[in-house]
């Protein structure tokens, strides 16, 4: 069994620092790319999905709204889970490792640039920008395509479905380069986190009638249960002497500007804003008794524009200083109205 697992090991040290040489290559190669790979990855990560695309979606169709704050807010969660339970090394932290690593025979001639984007706190498998994105971008060319399929003829034709498909794969590898360029994942780490999402959204849409017909109640103890799951893991891993919060000290050890370091970016923090958005999801239940209201563009732009304006400012004036208890709760608790509000209360008024 100890051969088995030296084996094992000693294959995924292979693979990883091969990929290394992917990373370096995209920063050789790309950097006339770097204002769109910064965009990728800082305007298109998951918190600015909840926070501003998900409800500029809302502007044109309610129900494309409902629809991804319902799909992105599980399959996040899903991502969160997965990183806190089993969090996975990330290219700068594992090259760095290797070098500070005495008893490694042969390092890596890997040279890595650090950016700010770099200092991420959470594991690297699976990529949540490549999964979130992904799954947002697979909604939105989905509720476009059929909406152009009724309306036009000429949308029926094989070669516009084609045109859709390489736009698609085209904006999602854009996302994996935008990662491998900052080297804050590793090419499998994407390419996985696409897939994972790809899978999740096929179950989510497979199951949409039973999940929107649950009754609050059930909801919202499925959700306590999986708050009471995350404590779980992290006491299991304190008796286990496993240390719950080891990618966050990686990324303190191997950043190089600890102030780069960002409390809205570490495993807990992910989980709090999850839950909360699961939480709004579950207080709205049964969501398929939701009323779908028909108004006008510019309507449902005013109202959801003053929603969002309060969010952002709820946003600046987030409790940092008064202990992480404070921290987490007010989060949960702002993401969570949030939801609510955009999803059952803020359409009563289109």
């Amino acid at each position: 069994m100890e051969t088995i697992m030296h084996f094992v090991s000693e294959a995924y040290n292979t693979m990883l620092t091969r990929e290394l040489f992917i990373n370096e290559w995209a920063q050789e190669r790309l950097s006339f790319g770097k204002p769109l790979w910064s965009f990728f990855s800082v305007q298109l990560a998951p918190n600015n999905m909840y926070n501003f695309f998900i409800p500029l979606s809302g502007i044109f169709s309610q129900e494309i709204l409902l629809h991804l704050l319902s799909a992105i807010t599980l399959i996040s969660t899903l991502n969160s889970f997965e990183k806190w339970i089993c969090p996975e090394t990330r290219p700068l932290w594992f090259l760095r490792e290797q070098f500070a690593n005495k008893k490694v025979t042969k390092n890596p001639k890997v040279a890595l640039e650090s950016h700010q984007l770099s200092c991420e706190t959470t594991g690297g498998l699976p990529c949540a920008h490549s999964m979130t994105f992904t799954v947002f971008v697979l909604i939105l060319a989905s509720f476009f395509f059929v909406r152009c399929w009724d309306r036009f003829v000429s949308w029926r034709s094989p070669f516009c479905r084609c045109i859709m498909y390489m736009l698609i794969m085209g904006t999602v590898v854009c996302m994996w380069l935008s990662r491998l360029y900052l080297a804050t994942e590793f090419l499998h780490q994407c390419i996985l986190g696409s897939y994972f999402g790809i899978r999740a959204l096929n179950t989510f849409e497979g199951n949409v009638r039973y999940l929107f017909s649950r009754t609050r109640g059930h909801a919202v103890s499925v959700v306590c249960f999986l708050g009471g799951l995350a404590l779980s893991v992290y006491f299991i891993k304190l008796q286990l002497n496993v240390d719950p919060h080891w990618s966050v000290r990686e990324a303190f050890k191997w950043c190089p500007e600890p102030a780069y370091l960002r409390h809205e970016a570490c495993p807990i923090f992910a989980l709090a804003r999850d839950l909360g958005n699961l939480m709004g999801l579950a207080l709205a239940s049964p969501i398929y008794k939701l009323e779908v209201k028909q108004s006008s563009f510019w309507r449902r732009c005013r109202f959801l524009g003053i929603l969002e304006f309060v969010n952002y400012g709820m946003r600046l004036s987030t409790v940092k200083q008064s202990g992480r208890f404070a921290f987490l709760a007010y989060e949960f608790t702002r993401n969570a109205v949030h939801a609510l509000l955009l999803i059952k209360y803020l359409p009563t008024f289109y």
